[in-house]
């Protein structure tokens, strides 16, 4: 277990998606201290789900308020609001951790820094699969994923290719396009000092890059986790993207 990594995870009825998301979590190489599900109001599904991952041994927590519409910000800074542990993840409930996610995030953790990891996009048919039990992926070599792409079902596999640290990684420290909610991390402290997620953001919208320019503008650098710690994302329908606002 590492003793000082929390990962927030945000959900919204889709348990399918999160029971693979917690059975990622839990074959990591390093387990996080702490995992934490800030859920936007989803129903009673989704808490018997983590109920039976926490009677598995899981250290997983469920924070949960009603639903009223999208307010996703609201609720993580509920979830965040649990954290003890010095260093925490965030990611979505629909993306699927690989099995070295966790110990990437902690080997290129920097001070001062906000870790922004990629995403691999698995493609509906393959996303089925997955959610129906019908596959497994946490065990599966490269030779496996390559199948995959030759065969379209994930979009490209350069995230599957570990690199060593190196200073390339900082090299656009105020690129805050390469932040995104389903996989970045940060000192949870410096989260605090912004505080926290903007949740006058209703409706779907650029949570993350708010909070990506916020740390910016209190001194943080961007480091891109390209090549290391990827996740796996489900296919969904494209949101929405009528509240979507220009960051500045």
């Amino acid at each position: 277990m590492t003793k000082d990594i929390a990962v927030v995870v945000s959900t919204y009825n889709r348990p399918l998606a999160l029971d693979l998301v917690l059975m990622g979590l839990s074959n990591q190489t390093s387990l996080p201290k702490e995992i934490i599900i800030a859920d936007d109001g989803s129903t009673r599904e989704t808490a018997e789900l983590i109920n039976r991952w926490q009677d598995a041994g899981l250290p997983v927590k469920h924070v949960w308020h009603e639903d009223r519409g999208y307010r996703k910000t609201i609720v993580m800074n509920q979830a965040f609001s649990k954290v003890t542990a010095c260093h925490t993840i965030f990611m979505d409930g629909d993306c699927i951790p690989l099995k070295n996610f966790v110990a990437h995030h902690v080997e290129y953790f920097e001070k001062r820094c906000v870790v922004a990891g990629p995403r691999i996009l698995a493609s509906k048919a393959f996303t089925e699969r997955l959610e129906q039990g019908r596959e497994r992926i946490h065990s599966e070599s490269i030779v496996y994923w390559l199948q995959k792409k030759l065969h379209g079902e994930i979009n490209r596999l350069g995230p599957l290719i570990t690199l060593p640290d190196g200073g390339w990684r900082r090299a656009k420290p105020k690129k805050w396009e390469l932040v995104r909610g389903c996989n970045f991390s940060v000192g949870t402290r410096y989260v605090w000092d912004v505080d926290g997620f903007e949740e006058s953001l209703y409706g779907w919208g650029p949570d993350d890059s708010d909070i990506a320019v916020r740390l910016i503008n209190k001194g943080l650098a961007i480091k891109t986790l390209r090549f290391a710690a990827p996740v796996l994302h489900l296919w969904h329908r494209e949101e929405d993207r009528g509240n979507l606002q220009n960051i500045s």
